[in-house]
């Protein structure tokens, strides 16, 4: 008579307390000895063996510990016969690994897509932040004279980002005199206004006198609010700004 121990499966008889009473030796070469079946799943999965595994017929999947692996998934088979139950292991070859390797591949996908976004991103601030130098290009009309014609938003970013620039060209070219022309000027931030307040003051220093021309009435009632003094003079337009210092 075949007994228990030669069937060539992983076989275990258990109670109804999930002790084991006998086992086939290919489940004692593949899980190693145990006295209770719950010792070969992974914690992980005991909640879901103790409640499965109590059913009078069942098939299941759940992640078990082996000798070689601490996580292989095995489909489980139990038949209950009276007190008694018979339980069948059956490895799910690789699925485990190969849902693993899927994670890591999609994990190293991401990663690159993450880095390449990064690389975007820092190529797009960059030609952001060209777009806001030249927002205040320097444009030399006679000598000592230069026009600034400003576009966009009046803030703290195009004054900062300019500023030192501006301040450069204004000291290699000898400029006595600089036109910050705002016809091209939407919105203006106070703290632009701060920050502009700040570059004429340093012109001043410099020996520069600033002229702000094309003001439109709002911005004319902001800057007034805020007031921007040292060395500044306003002017209607480029038109007469040009009439003034060049004809």
């Amino acid at each position: 008579m075949l007994t228990i121990k030669h069937i060539p499966l992983p076989y275990f008889t258990i109670d109804q307390e999930f002790n084991i009473l006998e086992a086939s030796d290919f489940a004692s070469e593949l899980f190693g000895e145990a006295l209770n079946f719950l010792d070969l799943v992974d914690i992980e999965s005991k909640r879901k063996a103790q409640s499965l595994l109590s059913e009078k017929l069942i098939t299941t999947e759940i992640v078990m510990k082996t000798q070689k692996s601490p996580y292989a998934l095995f489909q489980i088979k139990v038949n209950w016969e009276y007190s008694q139950g018979h339980l069948i292991c059956i490895e799910q070859d690789n699925q485990i690994q190969t849902l693993v390797d899927t994670v890591e591949l999609h994990r190293k996908r991401l990663s690159e897509t993450n880095f390449e976004l990064l690389e975007k991103k820092e190529q797009l601030e960059q030609s952001l932040t060209k777009i806001i130098e030249l927002s205040a290009p320097f444009i030399c009309l006679t000598k000592g004279l230069v026009l600034v014609p400003l576009f966009g938003e009046l803030n703290e970013n195009m004054i900062r980002l300019n500023h030192i620039r501006l301040l450069s060209e204004v000291s290699q070219n000898q400029v006595e005199r600089v036109l910050f022309d705002f016809h091209g000027i939407g919105e203006i931030k106070k703290e632009g206004v701060q920050t502009f307040k700040t570059l004429v003051s340093e012109l001043k220093l410099m020996g520069t006198d600033s002229y702000m021309i094309g003001l439109s009435p709002s911005h004319a009632r902001l800057i007034n609010t805020l007031g921007i003094k040292a060395g500044t003079s306003y002017m209607k337009d480029l038109h007469e700004a040009i009439k003034t210092f060049i004809v």
